[in-house]
C-alpha cells in the first residue's frame, strides 16, 4: 500500500498507516472492529482449508513460532475431521 499523504507521497504506508486505512474501510464498510490482522487470520484459514501444507502455510503468513501459528490450524483440523467422517460413512458431507 503506497501513501498519499503529502509528507509521505509514493512511499510505503508503515503498520501504523494500514491499521488506521483498515480501520477507516471497515467504518465505511460498516464493519465493526475491522483490523489488519482480521486479514492475516482469514489468509491462514484459507490457505489451509485449501490444503497448502501447513509449514508453508506458516512461512507464507510470517509468523515467527509455530505456536503462533498453531491456533490457525484448529478449523481446518475440524474440517478435515469432517470431512474424514462422511467419508468413512459412505456420505456426502452436509453443506451448510
Amino acid at each position: 500500500m503506497i501513501s498519499h499523504h503529502v509528507s509521505y507521497l509514493g512511499s510505503r504506508l508503515s503498520y501504523h498507516g494500514i491499521y488506521f486505512a483498515v480501520e477507516k474501510i471497515g467504518e465505511i464498510a460498516g464493519i465493526e472492529d475491522l483490523h489488519p490482522h482480521s486479514f492475516r487470520h482469514t489468509y491462514a484459514t484459507d490457505l489451509l482449508l485449501l490444503g497448502v501444507y501447513p509449514t508453508h502455510a506458516w512461512k507464507l503468513t510470517g509468523h515467527q513460532s509455530d505456536r503462533a501459528f498453531r491456533r490457525y490450524t484448529l478449523r481446518s483440523e475440524q474440517q478435515a475431521a469432517i470431512a474424514a467422517y462422511y467419508r468413512a460413512i459412505g456420505e456426502e458431507e452436509e453443506v451448510e
